[in-house]
């Protein structure tokens, strides 16, 4: 690519508008791709164009490489071309250990990808389902959704709507302590304390000390009791 040209943005086309791209060539390719052999509107035609030129499957004038015959010629070998893309473009962000990868970070990559605001979205979306088809490890942090939506504006997307969620891990499981009571006129009433008594608010502290002292001076009662019981042979 000559030095005053741009680089072309990241793909931020669903990424089945993309797999669906190579069908036409099945046939045959062309000497130069141009943008009416797909049906799509002209934008969507436009960013598949660029999502071709941002992986090599065409040259500065439009003409096929080695990597889109390989890519059409070899389906059963698409899945590890897929994986050698995304090397080949996201350099940055394949550097980095995709099972930890949080949003954010990805964010802050993507953007060097000349993508920003609802493109920036939409981009990390076609890597992460793009990753996903390749069969590499992602990040238990980050989901991709699809969401619903009016088919009018599903049609004017040309995809399924989508949006990406933070995932948040689930918090550390708490040890408890559990007690049974057994009443006097019958049945059974359980207490069970599982807090972190140093991060509690102090009334909150001041509640779960007192309810626990209500439960020992309950328990301690009816012992006193019994005891009693036994030696008077009642």
């Amino acid at each position: 690519m000559p030095q005053d040209q741009p680089k072309p943005a990241a793909p931020y086309l669903p990424w089945k508008t993309f797999l669906g791209s190579l069908e036409p060539f099945t046939q045959g390719i062309p000497p130069r791709i141009d943008r009416e052999l797909w049906r799509q509107s002209g934008l969507m035609q436009g960013l598949i164009m660029g999502s071709y030129r941002f992986f090599g499957l065409i040259d500065d004038s439009d003409r096929p490489t080695a990597i889109l015959t390989n890519i059409v010629t070899k389906p059963e070998q698409r899945a590890a071309i897929v994986r050698d893309l995304l090397k080949a473009g996201y350099p940055e962000i394949m550097a980095h250990d995709l099972t930890t990868m949080t949003l954010p970070i990805l964010q802050d990559l993507i953007e060097k990808h000349n993508v920003s605001g609802e493109t920036r979205k939409k981009a990390i979306t076609f890597f992460l389902q793009a990753a996903k088809y390749a069969g590499l490890p992602l990040s238990t942090f980050i989901k991709v959704r699809s969401t619903s939506g009016t088919r009018r504006r599903r049609q004017r997307n040309n995809g399924d709507a989508t949006e990406i969620l933070m995932v948040q891990p689930p918090p550390a499981k708490q040890e408890g302590t559990e007690k049974v009571i057994e009443l006097t006129s019958g049945g059974t009433v359980s207490l069970k304390v599982s807090v972190d008594i140093l991060s509690i608010s102090e009334s909150d502290r001041k509640f779960v000390f007192d309810l626990i002292d209500k439960v020992n001076n309950y328990l301690q009662t009816r012992r006193v009791t019994r005891l009693e019981s036994v030696g008077t042979g009642k």
